[in-house]
């Protein structure tokens, strides 16, 4: 049980925090793992978006939680009984890279911004 928490915990940190390379046709960039998923979910009708969004929602959320799996085993592992302290540890360094402007798309010049703007502007229309 402790094991699947750390695990899930973990995830929710990578797939918000952690910058994805994302591709499609002529537009590309670094987003992190909801950035995808959002822009799949704002984009349902129209069958482009929602093919390339599902191929990298697909991959990466299967490497994603592969990785996350790793971390909370090597959490349980090393941490002993203070395994929650290192897990928010981890997610507090998480959330550092998030803060760290690295996420963008864009079909020429990308804007730079952290992942705590993206999320709450437009560009991921």
């Amino acid at each position: 049980m402790q094991h699947t928490c750390i695990r899930g915990l973990i995830f929710i940190g990578l797939a918000a925090f952690v910058p994805l390379l994302y591709y499609l046709a002529v537009v590309g960039g670094l987003l992190p793992y909801g950035g995808i998923l959002l822009i799949g979910l704002r984009h349902l009708t129209d069958s482009s978006f929602l093919l390339f969004s599902f191929v990298h929602l697909t991959i990466y959320g299967v490497l994603l939680y592969w990785i996350s799996g790793l971390i909370a085993r090597v959490l349980v592992r090393l941490a002993g009984k203070y395994v929650w302290i290192a897990t928010a540890v981890v997610l507090l360094l998480l959330a550092g890279v998030g803060s760290m402007p690295i996420f963008g798309i864009a079909h020429g010049r990308i804007q730079w911004v952290n992942a705590f703007e993206l999320y709450s502007s437009d560009k991921l229309r």
